[in-house]
């Protein structure tokens, strides 16, 4: 079952939804008509204030060699947004997007194969995207981080184990919220989502994954948390 599309195609592109009807012979009754139910995508129009910012005034964060051995910096295609992976996520997309609203959003997904994590649980990949924010106080800012992260986990509906749900998110450099699942589809994959702002509130970033026991999750998951960066968050305090 696909579980969602590209992150970008929720605001470029117009899911259609397309019917099937199937007949199993001339006399017999014909079959249930199959409905393509529309994918959940992200709903990016309630960040930012009135006056969109365009992300490629960003300054392009300072490459870093990952803590781990076998992890790989990977970076959007303005070089504003970076983080580690495992050398076989080597299936890269760095390509924005801008909403509907004309705000713009840096964007880079990894993943071992990258239709095979949009499509499946089993093949592991993750997302992270930032945008610049102006003019949104802080409690406005709280709530739409609240709505972005609810929006971006949809897709784990389908994971039976919720075992954090919108708890709070913070390290040195972002804060907000985060939701981690487990036992998603059949293979035990774990999944997360986190969206938050950097310290005064004038980026949002998201980062949106799945994890698979072909590695230890915890490895991975503390090198994707500890290294996804924007050009305003961690690298400021890089010498």
């Amino acid at each position: 079952m696909i579980r969602t599309t590209l992150l970008r195609s929720a605001i470029v592109i117009a899911v259609g939804v397309g019917t099937a009807s199937l007949l199993s012979g001339c006399f017999a009754p014909p079959a249930p008509v199959v409905v393509e139910t529309p994918k959940p995508e992200p709903d990016f129009g309630a960040i930012g204030g009135e006056s969109p910012i365009p992300i490629e005034t960003g300054t392009p964060v300072e490459p870093v060699e990952p803590d781990s051995s076998g992890f790989v910096s990977v970076y959007d295609d303005l070089g504003v947004v970076v983080v580690s992976v495992p050398e076989a996520w080597d299936d890269v997309d760095g390509e924005g997007f801008t909403t509907d609203a004309g705000q713009d959003w840096a964007f880079v997904a990894a993943a071992e194969d990258l239709d095979g994590y949009l499509e499946r649980w089993d093949v592991a990949g993750v997302e992270v995207g930032a945008t610049s924010v102006s003019d949104v106080d802080a409690a406005t800012l709280d709530a739409q981080l609240q709505g972005l992260l609810d929006s971006i986990s949809q897709g784990y509906a389908e994971c039976e184990t919720v075992v954090a749900d919108a708890q709070p998110y913070a390290d040195p450099f972002f804060t907000g919220y985060e939701s981690l699942y487990e036992d998603c589809g059949t293979t035990g994959t774990v999944a997360f989502a986190i969206t938050a702002s950097n310290s005064d509130g004038t980026q949002v970033v998201f980062v949106r994954g799945q994890i698979t026991t072909a590695y230890d999750v915890e490895e991975v998951y503390s090198a994707i948390t500890g290294s996804f960066d924007t050009s305003i968050g961690r690298g400021q305090t890089r010498n």
